[in-house]
């Protein structure tokens, strides 16, 4: 996980948008996902996690794993989590009952979270009180471009869809009201349970106004008052499949050096591997290789397609994964899955094709200082040091994909007994997409998270490094209110009357 300097925290998802269970290793899990309905309506009745998963833990008993420094206790509570949230209930995983960041930002009068950020995309967010120079600065410098596709441009031309290009940007897609754009291949969002939700309009925390009249003088910081325990946020990020033959699926091996220079999927350097997603494994012949990135540059030169020989095939049902209804799809929303699909094999999406899950961030309020985990899809799950610790559940208590998925997990527990970091922990389809090193950690980047928020950085430069350990009395905090580490409320908050598409955000 990282500093999702963006969130890649920087997380309204799929809730909405409901992603459909993939269909897993029982008849009774296949049939449910079959009758899953296309684009259900979010947060009608949404459910809470189960029990038997572990959850919730009390403060004492997770912040007792971070003083003994147990990490396989923490690795196994996270994978529990993990577990609990893709039980299915009533035709679908528990989360995709929950409400979306676009629900919980909208202002009185409309549906719509404000454009805070001028419709920039997540990725093109910046978090600048770090380190910006050296071997691993928190943002790289160059990194890959994506326009928004010709066909794209025309099919939304003049619509709400399509934000203009300004002096200092290329032109952009708004927010959907379900999905947000990331700015590349994924698609992306966040969500929040129930009291999370709760506590973000109970208290007017999606209202500018609110969080101004916390900010402390110039020489002070303060935080707000902290979320509920058993608030939850999630930032789901989807890729898109063809609904007919083989989609390329980059996979991340793990590498240990970025070489200080930007390692998004993009660079095939980085990331040697791929595999052919399709939604009939059993019944095609495995390619010869696959293609994708059209449209990309970076620096100047187009970058793509990248071509990966003798690729692994990997069947939708290997994911969480949803068919969208094209019918019934908001415009913006639409728009979005069309430049997703232009920049992943070089055709807008179309009727029948899939989004499957590749990674997503999970924050659970059970201390103070919250829990973070991280997962992304590999075609080698239990390989390496991200499979330890899963627990073996019964598939009728836990059924689904859900182990296809690697994790990182970071509570506090510092990298080395009583030192001054915390461990590397990042998301490699998040926080590397969004300019960042692999030498980050979740719960450093969170912890930044303040109001009020500029359109291209945060705090005072020159901050804690991107594994530093810091107080949030640190300086970088000065004249900034604290939003208990969700950058979806210094991203997202309203100004009063604003209407508009929700804006993306960087990366958390």
């Amino acid at each position: 996980m990282t500093l999702s300097f963006r969130p890649a925290w920087r997380l309204p998802v799929i809730a909405a948008l409901v992603l459909v269970a993939a269909l897993g290793t029982t008849l009774g899990w296949r049939a449910t996902a079959q009758k899953m309905a296309a684009n259900p309506a979010a947060c009608p009745a949404p459910r809470g996690i189960p029990t038997g998963f572990d959850y919730p833990q009390s403060a004492a008993t997770v912040q007792g794993w971070v003083a003994s420094g147990n990490v396989a206790r923490t690795r196994t509570h996270g994978w529990n989590l993990w577990a609990a949230l893709n039980t299915v209930q009533n035709g679908q995983p528990v989360w995709q009952s929950w409400c979306t960041e676009t629900q919980a930002f909208a202002s009185a009068t409309t549906l719509a979270a404000a454009n805070v950020h001028g419709g920039k995309p997540m990725r093109a967010f910046k978090l600048n009180n770090g380190l910006t120079t050296g071997a691993d600065p928190i943002n790289f410098p160059v990194s890959p471009v994506y326009a928004v596709p010709p066909p794209v441009m025309a099919r939304y031309a003049g619509s709400k869809c399509l934000i203009p290009a300004t002096p200092t940007s290329i032109a952009s897609l708004a927010n959907g009201p379900t999905l947000q754009n990331n700015g590349d291949v994924m698609v992306a969002g966040v969500i929040y349970n129930q009291p999370a939700y709760n506590w973000i309009r109970n208290n007017k925390l999606y209202q500018q106004s609110t969080l101004n009249g916390m900010i402390p003088p110039p020489n002070q910081t303060k935080q707000m008052a902290a979320m509920p325990a058993g608030s939850i946020a999630l930032k789901p990020m989807m890729w898109p499949v063809k609904g007919s033959g083989f989609t390329a699926l980059p996979v991340w091996d793990d590498l240990k050096n970025d070489n200080g220079v930007y390692s998004g999927f993009e660079i095939q350097s980085q990331w040697p591997r791929a595999v052919a997603v399709t939604p009939t494994p059993q019944a095609t012949v495995a390619p010869a290789s696959v293609q994708y990135l059209y449209g990309v540059t970076m620096n100047g030169k187009p970058l793509g397609p990248n071509t990966y020989a003798s690729p692994r095939v990997a069947g939708v049902q290997q994911f969480y994964n949803y068919r969208p209804n094209l019918a019934t799809m908001a415009q913006c929303d639409r728009a979005i899955l069309d430049a997703s699909a232009y920049y992943a094999y070089g055709r807008m999406f179309q009727q029948g094709d899939y989004l499957v899950l590749v990674a997503m961030h999970v924050m659970s309020k059970e201390q103070p200082a919250w829990t973070f985990q991280s997962v992304w899809w590999s075609d080698r799950p239990n390989a390496g040091p991200y499979a330890a610790n899963r627990p073996n559940l019964p598939v009728t208590q836990a059924p689904g994909p859900w182990r296809n998925y690697l994790m990182t997990a970071t509570y506090g527990i510092p990298a080395t007994p009583g030192g001054a970091q915390w461990p590397v922990a990042y998301n490699p389809y998040i926080e590397l997409a969004a300019d960042h090193p692999i030498a980050t950690n979740c719960m450093n980047c969170h912890h930044r998270a303040a109001w009020p928020a500029k359109s291209d950085e945060y705090q005072a430069a020159g901050g804690p490094g991107a594994l530093d350990i810091y107080a949030q009395s640190n300086p970088i905090f000065n004249g900034l209110i604290g939003v208990d580490s969700l950058w979806s409320i210094s991203d997202r908050a309203v100004a009063p009357g604003a209407v508009g598409a929700a804006k993306a955000k960087g990366t958390r």
